[in-house]
């Protein structure tokens, strides 16, 4: 099990959170630990992020934040290194992205190329999804025992590695068992931000940075497909993973100097042992040392804690269950949308097009959703006594969910009108899908908070099973059902959903008080 967080978050010892973090500190269940655990590992310094007013610590030995104000502590850092970071970091996330999809609209040739079915060089976008399967039950928990930058660093080298037997690979298994690995490795990224993010930021701008965070795992992949189509037919179906290797280097050169270490639980031992050289008092340690974690602790507690999450926490099983359906979606859409306009006699270039309409309704919901955070949330959070409510965030979710159906219905029966109906259908497809995920991956983050690294691991895992057979099927699908009822049956099922974050907004409260990993806010 997990060490249970006190309902007033302290770092070390026992001390008094400043009264700007105490307004807003989230508590925790009582119940979280069971009676036959009985070595508990702090699963960070500080729960909450914050700093403390005074160190009132029983033990002196042990180190601490130095007060509110200590410029060690995250939240504390200059805005424009903060800016920097959140930059640099969803950028990754975004080449990411960009990198599962850019293969797509070169599959046809390379599946000539190689004089194998079309159904075979599928794979190869499948499989990078597939990938993001099999590494965040590795990298994220792994981050929250041995810090954000180490995994985030093997993760990003990983994914840029894999680049290159992808383009040299001179047969159909080398690309395909590379492009898997590209996503295992590039999934550690995804899995590891939200993480950093939630140290850095109270919640007010914490929306905003998660926000930057969620468009750019999907706007990476919509621009990708433009991309990929005049990469393929312009230079070589190559250049789609050169292409990813330098923008995946570029990002790690600018990282070299933006990304840092946020985890409280390292930056206190860090400073510990600076401390022990500076006073020569070598009793000076912080508390997460006085916790020795073995190999058993890592593969029982924190390998299967996302498991454990996703088995035992309804909030969690259902948003993923929403979100992989809007991931799916736009996944599909890259076989959709290049298909309607190529019936209107498009070539294969110019019917990717209309992508931008997507990543401009991409960028509307982002934007909305900031103004949202800045404006409407930020106000109940200053004239509220106490934490802040998870359900705040997911009002944009619900204007989402219910525009979306009538979205991809309008693009389904549009066929036989002027081009610019589908173009217009595609821009509100692109809003209301993020609209959904944006406020979403907020809300699991506001959810889970110090465990949110495992929570959207294994929202990440789930999420990408399912969506990673969607390229699969995609082609037989449009084509036996054509554009029109294949979108359809996409627009029904996302009526299905609508009633989910309904039903969060109103009942959350109480679904939470039942969870053993969630923040309580009663």
């Amino acid at each position: 099990m997990d060490t249970p967080v006190s309902t007033t978050p302290t770092i070390a010892g026992s001390r008094t959170p400043s009264a700007f973090f105490t307004s807003r500190a989230p508590t925790i269940n009582e119940d979280f630990e069971s009676a036959d655990d009985p070595k508990p590992i702090p699963d960070l310094e500080n729960g909450s992020g914050s700093c403390p007013d005074e160190k009132q610590g029983v033990d002196d030995n042990i180190v601490e934040w130095d007060g509110p104000n200590d410029p060690e502590c995250p939240r504390n850092w200059r805005m424009p290194k903060k800016v920097l970071m959140v930059l640099t970091t969803s950028g990754m996330i975004l080449s990411v992205s960009f990198g599962s999809s850019v293969f797509a609209p070169a599959e046809k040739v390379a599946a000539a190329q190689f004089g194998v079915p079309l159904i075979v060089m599928q794979l190869t976008v499948a499989l990078w999804i597939l990938g993001f399967f099999a590494g965040p039950v590795f990298f994220g928990p792994l981050s929250e025992i041995f810090g954000h930058v180490v995994p985030f660093w093997l993760s990003t080298a990983g994914m840029a590695v894999f680049q290159l037997p992808i383009a040299l690979g001179g047969n159909v298994r080398t690309i395909l068992i590379c492009r898997f690995f590209a996503g295992v490795f590039g999934s550690g990224v995804m899995a590891i931000v939200s993480g950093m993010y939630f140290e850095l930021y109270e919640s007010t701008s914490r929306g905003v940075a998660l926000g930057l965070s969620a468009i750019c795992i999907n706007l990476g992949a919509t621009i990708a497909p433009v991309a990929g189509a005049y990469l393929t037919y312009d230079a070589s179906w190559r250049w789609t993973a050169w292409t990813t290797l330098i923008i995946t280097g570029a990002l790690s050169f600018v990282g070299i100097f933006t990304v840092h270490e946020t985890s409280s639980r390292m930056i206190l031992r860090h400073k510990a042992s600076r401390l022990r050289f500076e006073t020569r008092n070598w009793a000076l340690h912080s508390q997460s040392e006085e916790t020795r974690i073995d190999f058993h602790d890592i593969t029982h507690r924190y390998l299967t804690k996302p498991v454990r999450m996703f088995v035992t926490e309804p909030i969690l099983v259902i948003i993923t269950l929403y979100l992989t359906l809007v991931y799916g979606t736009l996944y599909l859409s890259f076989q959709a949308f290049p298909l309607a306009f190529q019936q209107r006699g498009w070539l294969p270039t110019t019917s990717s097009l209309p992508f931008i309409a997507v990543i401009l309704g991409i960028l509307t919901a982002w934007t909305a959703c900031s103004i949202f955070s800045l404006t409407w949330y930020k106000e109940r959070a200053l004239h509220t006594k106490g934490p802040t409510v998870p359900e705040w965030r997911l009002p944009p979710m619900m204007l989402g969910a219910i525009l979306l159906p009538p979205s991809l219905f309008w693009f389904a029966w549009s066929g036989n009108v002027h081009w610019i109906s589908q173009v217009l259908a595609m821009y509100f497809i692109g809003l209301n899908l993020m609209l959904i995920f944006i406020s979403g991956i907020a809300y699991i983050v506001d959810v889970y908070q110090i465990h949110a690294n495992s929570a959207m691991s294994i929202h990440i895992i789930v999420r990408s099973l399912i969506s990673s057979s969607f390229p699969l099927f995609a082609t037989i699908m449009y084509d036996n059902l054509g554009v029109d009822w294949a979108s359809s049956i996409l627009a029904f099922l996302c009526i299905i959903m609508v009633p989910a974050p309904i039903m969060f907004y109103r009942f959350g409260h109480r679904i939470r008080s039942w969870s053993r990993f969630s923040f309580s806010t009663v």
